[in-house]
């Protein structure tokens, strides 16, 4: 008995607490959850105006209001004074008599009066005068004088604005993919998508030099590559060449501008040959977008001459019989038409009487001749091993262009 007893007593014990415990946890809940018991019992804290808790804890509350700082109509009075003077002194600058110019987005190319013109442009350490008429907006127009910066390509109409911009400017380079360096130079791919603003003012510029540019600003269908020196301030801009993404008539180069300051230093067919040497790389033969101006001529039949050329003497010490359209497209990248009209226009080409095919007159003292002059009078070259660069278009996504035909040529060495 006294053994069921205490086991009883024991059972007891240890039940009662469990029952202990389940009545306190209901007791601790008298809300449906434990959110309205944290509510109810959380402490109202009062928030001290005088901390500095706004701002990152870096103003108080009376520093952070902006409601004391709103134009009073003694404010607006002086705004109108100061703006007044301000279009004295720029009419006497510019020769323009004050118009009123709408203060939100910049008037469109279309309402540019006729007359206006932008006869200089600051560039870097160089004044250049402009050659044609760019559509720059109206209140940019009338000045005679643009500064333009010549890493960001942003155009101002103040040379106090344009010396605050340089020191804030956090460009160095063209903002795109470096593609290629040698020495000094280098080339920039930018997309006209991605940096629209940027490619916008580049073409402002280019229209500047060029008078048969009809293209302002829908860039977005296009690449650019720039052309820099470098120098321990940064990357200068020289020129640019734009080509469209996707060309149906198979056009590798749309337009191609060289700055005044730089020219005559073989940066012109230094982009041309940069130009064939990405249509290699794509493995489609390119031509630049007709009709060229008579510069634009020049400089192209210079330039494939001297390729036609140094690949004739190059297979002609080799093989005499290998020479051919079609070898010479796949070699320098240009197609057939061009590589046939250039040596229509040298003499090389002639027709055989009474036979269909043509002849190919090689003169190899004369071209060994030239070749040397144009490696001594040019001597920058593009070099293809320091080329980092992929198609924008894989092989086939494009429009389909016509194989260059291996015309039947016999050659004649004279």
């Amino acid at each position: 008995m006294t053994k069921t007893g205490s086991a009883q007593s024991a059972q007891s014990t240890s039940r009662t607490p469990r029952t202990q415990r389940g009545q306190s946890k209901r007791k601790s809940t008298p809300g449906r959850g434990r959110g309205r018991t944290k509510t109810a019992t959380a402490k109202q804290r009062k928030v001290d105006l005088d901390a500095r808790v706004f701002f990152h804890n870096r103003l108080n509350a009376h520093e952070a209001d902006t409601a004391r700082f709103c134009p009073t109509t003694e404010d607006r009075l002086l705004y109108d004074e100061a703006r007044a003077a301000a279009d004295l002194e720029e009419a006497k600058v510019t020769g323009v008599t004050p118009v009123a110019v709408d203060a939100g987005t910049p008037s469109t190319p279309g309402s540019m009066p006729i007359g206006y013109q932008v006869k200089k442009i600051q560039i870097g350490e160089y004044e250049i005068d402009s050659w044609y008429i760019s559509p720059y907006p109206d209140e940019y127009s009338r000045h005679p004088l643009l500064y333009i910066c010549e890493y960001c390509l942003k155009y101002m109409k103040s040379e106090f604005t344009y010396r605050r911009h340089c020191l804030k400017c956090q460009l160095r380079h063209p903002p795109g993919d470096e593609i290629y360096r040698d020495g000094n130079l280098s080339v920039f791919e930018v997309d006209g998508r991605k940096n629209k603003i940027y490619c916008q003012n580049l073409c402002l510029i280019g229209k500047m030099f060029l008078d048969t540019k009809t293209l302002y600003y829908d860039v977005e269908p296009f690449l650019f590559y720039i052309l820099c020196e470098y120098d321990s301030m940064g990357y200068h801009f020289a020129g640019y060449y734009s080509k469209e993404k996707r060309s149906v008539q198979g056009y590798n180069l749309s337009c191609i501008m060289i700055l005044p300051s730089r020219q005559r230093e073989g940066y012109g067919k230094l982009l041309i040959e940069f130009s064939y040497l990405l249509s290699k790389k794509e493995g489609v033969p390119g031509s630049p977008e007709k009709p060229l101006s008579d510069f634009g001529l020049l400089s192209y039949r210079s330039y494939w001459r001297r390729a036609i050329y140094e690949i004739i003497l190059h297979m002609s010490l080799k093989d005499i019989g290998a020479i051919s359209i079609d070898a010479i497209s796949k070699k320098t990248g240009m197609t057939a038409d061009d590589i046939i009209s250039t040596m229509q226009t040298d003499g090389l080409l002639q027709r055989r009487p009474g036979v269909s095919n043509y002849a190919l007159v090689v003169d190899l003292k004369r071209i060994e001749s030239y070749v040397e002059q144009t490696r001594e009078k040019n001597p920058r070259r593009i070099d293809p091993s320091k080329l980092r660069w992929a198609p924008f278009l894989t092989k086939g996504t494009a429009t389909s262009i016509a194989e260059p035909k291996d015309e039947e040529v016999s050659v004649e060495e004279l």
